[in-house]
């Protein structure tokens, strides 16, 4: 099994506007504010220092695409937030200045959600049907039971998982802007509570694109 997903924090200048905002902040995106006929760069990982035309470009995006789908990872960098999307199978890092949420209600129970937390370091992975979760002195697989989406309406999720021993856990996967673990200048839009008979951890997710 690999090892843990590790993830962190950044103040995110942009929380007020339309990237940020309730749960828009990991819906799906379209493209605004680029000119016609132009494209928005997908570029790789920002990094302080220097300029964005200086960081490798991985793609481009239409100015009238939209679904551009997010992970839920973003950073602030020279002042700017860069958000973490996928669009056309890349990967990559774009100014979130140029995203605008789209109206509709996220439903994310087909999605696979990559978590972890410290103290100690541990992961899981949650997807539709199959999860797994990984600890300095354990690692196993989690088959999902269910998915339930709460009551009349679409998120937060609760997961009922079982290991190939057949011990219970559950996991809860909820939106929460800002969610970090101290280690670096990430931010991540879920926030997600993991326990089982004998143990109870929290961590930030973001979505497997």
């Amino acid at each position: 099994m690999s090892k843990p997903f590790l993830m962190p924090f950044a103040a995110s200048l942009f929380a007020v506007a339309a990237f940020s905002a309730g749960a828009a902040a990991f819906e799906s995106y379209r493209i605004t504010g680029v000119r016609t006929g132009d494209t928005l760069t997908m570029r790789a990982e920002p990094a302080e220092g220097g300029k964005p035309a200086d960081w490798q470009a991985l793609g481009s995006i239409p100015a009238n695409a939209d679904r551009v789908l997010g992970t839920g990872r973003s950073v602030q960098v020279n002042g700017q937030n860069w958000a973490e999307v996928s669009f056309g199978g890349t990967l990559g890092w774009v100014n979130a200045k140029f995203l605008t949420a789209m109206s509709d209600p996220p439903d994310l129970k087909s999605e696979t959600f990559q978590c972890s937390g410290t103290e100690p370091f541990w992961g899981v992975t949650l997807g539709p049907e199959k999860g797994e979760y990984s600890d300095p002195e354990q690692s196993f697989a989690l088959t999902i039971e269910r998915v339930q989406p709460s009551t009349a309406r679409l998120f937060p999720l609760l997961y009922r998982l079982k290991d190939d021993k057949g011990r219970s856990y559950r996991a809860t996967v909820t939106q929460r802007p800002g969610c970090i673990d101290g280690m670096s200048d990430y931010e991540y839009a879920f926030e997600v509570l993991f326990s089982g008979e004998d143990n109870f951890e929290q961590g930030c997710c973001v979505i497997r694109r």
